[in-house]
């Protein structure tokens, strides 16, 4: 398959590229982005688009079958709409919209013009995860009361994430858009109603979004928990619990590595914006298949190689951009809202 990327960030260079070189039967035939001359030449892609029409022309390629659309919220509409319009399946790096609003339009598109199209929500693909998930659903655990989701660093990479009008919203839409989905996937079910909370507190002079958010989830008695943040040191904390009736579960994805070092050195690269190069150090081993990416990517061109229909698609990115709104709403009006 001839696979388009739209986009050359950190979440293409670091995680996208290296899962989809591991692939077989996957060609990059070509990329765009603003400056996507280098990113060619470290990932030997033939052929690059520039400028103002790089999307355009990106989704005008006839070689391309499937574009990865990997850049900034604000684009991802654009981008989603052009590429349905030409007939292209579609990858979409969450979340799918800045709103619900621009979510459903996006999810209009494909529908449309009856594109297979895939949500690249990669955590919900990460091994322990899709474990527990099959533990849980053969009733391991009893029934479920409560799960709580985590996901905290100590910011973003680029700048646009930091502007509200690019990027949609804070750490709560920029990481809750995460944590939100694997607590819906690991019930099951949708929640009923969502009560959310957030604050900024440490990088007023970078943006006006929320740096800090909590977002509780009704699941009729049961209960979702889904904490993020932009302010916490020490790396990326990804970690969830899982309590039923007749057990609990934990995953620790970054602080539980499997191997610990101390060093006077300084260390290249040792987890996800980690906040120290020396000392007590946890590494990780293969992010790109730790954090789900590579089964991600897999699922996707593997369903658009057989016809199929992804089993997180765009609908479910609906459904978080939703869930998100609700939140938002109920941060300003105290209540409980429903999504």
């Amino acid at each position: 398959m001839n696979l388009g990327v739209l986009g050359t960030g950190f979440v293409v260079d670091t995680f996208h590229m290296p899962s989809l070189s591991e692939i077989p039967d996957v060609r990059v035939v070509a990329v765009g982005s603003r400056r996507p001359e280098e990113f060619a030449r470290k990932w030997s892609v033939n052929r690059y688009y520039r400028g103002d029409s790089f999307v355009e022309d990106l989704c005008a390629d006839k070689e391309v079958e499937a574009v990865l659309v990997a850049l900034p919220n604000f684009l991802h509409e654009k981008a989603i709409t052009l590429c349905a319009e030409r007939g292209k399946n579609i990858i979409v790096e969450k979340p799918l919209g800045r709103n619900s609003d621009e979510a459903e339009r996006s999810l209009k598109a494909v529908e449309r013009y009856n594109v297979l199209h895939g949500y690249a929500e990669n955590q919900v693909f990460i091994p322990q995860l899709v474990r527990l998930r099959s533990m849980v659903e053969r009733g391991v655990l009893g029934r479920l009361v409560w799960v709580r989701s985590r996901e905290a660093h100590s910011g973003p990479h680029s700048p646009w994430f930091w502007n509200k009008e690019l990027s949609g919203g804070g750490a709560l839409l920029d990481m809750g858009c995460h944590s939100v989905e694997v607590t819906r996937k690991i019930f099951g079910v949708e929640p009923s109603q969502v009560m959310a909370w957030d604050s900024l507190t440490v990088h007023s002079d970078k943006t006006t979004a929320e740096d800090n958010s909590l977002v509780l989830l009704r699941f009729g008695k049961r209960l979702g928990q889904a904490e993020n943040s932009w302010t916490a040191k020490g790396g990326l904390d990804l970690r969830y619990e899982v309590y039923g009736s007749d057990g609990s579960a934990f995953v620790d994805v970054t602080r539980e590595t499997g191997l610990r070092i101390f060093t006077t050195s300084k260390v290249d690269y040792v987890v996800e914006k980690a906040d120290v190069t020396g000392g007590w150090l946890y590494p990780t081993w293969r992010e790109h298949e730790l954090y789900g990416y590579l089964d991600e990517m897999k699922h996707f061109l593997d369903s658009f190689k057989r016809g199929e229909m992804p089993k997180e698609n765009l609908r479910d990115g609906l459904r978080v951009n939703r869930i998100l709104d609700a939140a938002y709403r109920s941060i300003s009006s105290g209540r409980w809202e429903t999504p």
